[in-house]
Parts: C-alpha cells; sequence; structure tokens
C-alpha cells in the first residue's frame, strides 16, 4: 500500500510530511521506497513530520530507522518532528529515542541543519 505523504524544502532541508493516521507493515515498503528515493536525489537532509500519524508498530519505527541510517550515510540526517505522544512512547519503548532527533516543531527541527 502506497504511503500519503507531502515534501516541501526549506533552503537544503526537505521536510517529509506523512498525511496518514498509521504507519504499519502494509506501508513500510513504500515508506522505505520514498525515503530512498528522496536521499538518491540528494536530499539527505530530512525532516520527518510525524503530525498526521496517531499509531505506529514496529515494521513503521525499522522503517523510520531505515531513513536515518541512509541519511546519515549520504552526509545528511533524518529528524522527527511533531510527533505526537502515543508514537514517541512507543519510540522510547524501543529505546530509540537515542538514535532519533526528536522535535517539537518544524521550525526547531529545521534550525538543527542550521
Amino acid at each position: 500500500m502506497e504511503i500519503k505523504y507531502a515534501v516541501e524544502t526549506r533552503g537544503n532541508v526537505l521536510i517529509f510530511t506523512i498525511l496518514q493516521n498509521e504507519i504499519n507493515k502494509n506501508q513500510v515498503a513504500s515508506l522505505k521506497e520514498k525515503l530512498f528515493l528522496e536521499i538518491a536525489d540528494r536530499n539527505s537532509k530530512i525532516v520527518l513530520n510525524l503530525k498526521h500519524v496517531q499509531t505506529i508498530d514496529s515494521s513503521g519505527l525499522g522503517a523510520i530507522l531505515f531513513g536515518t541510517r541512509q541519511a546519515r550515510n549520504a552526509g545528511g540526517n533524518l529528524v522527527l518532528a511533531t510527533v505526537n505522544p502515543k508514537v514517541e512512547t512507543m519510540i522510547r519503548i524501543a529505546q530509540l529515542d537515542r538514535v532519533f532527533d526528536i522535535f517539537t516543531s518544524i521550525e526547531e527541527a529545521v534550525s538543527f541543519f542550521e
């Protein structure tokens, strides 16, 4: 199943907004592909806007981790912004809060790259 998303750029930072309330195993392949293609297109500084995402499973977290690794390997990073408290809890349970940079707003996340 295709992931619904939108992209915009601010300077040299790509804001990748997921436009659905759930990320699960059904969207993981699509999410990985879209992130990979953006990074391959020289967009290695990515803010992943999770404002609309209400739930995420372990495969969804794995897809975000994949994107983070790809961005870092390309000399950039992938950071998270506007994370729902339930999703943030899942990130903490998986101990990925040590891996992901998490920001409360898009502006803070974009400033991270400046």
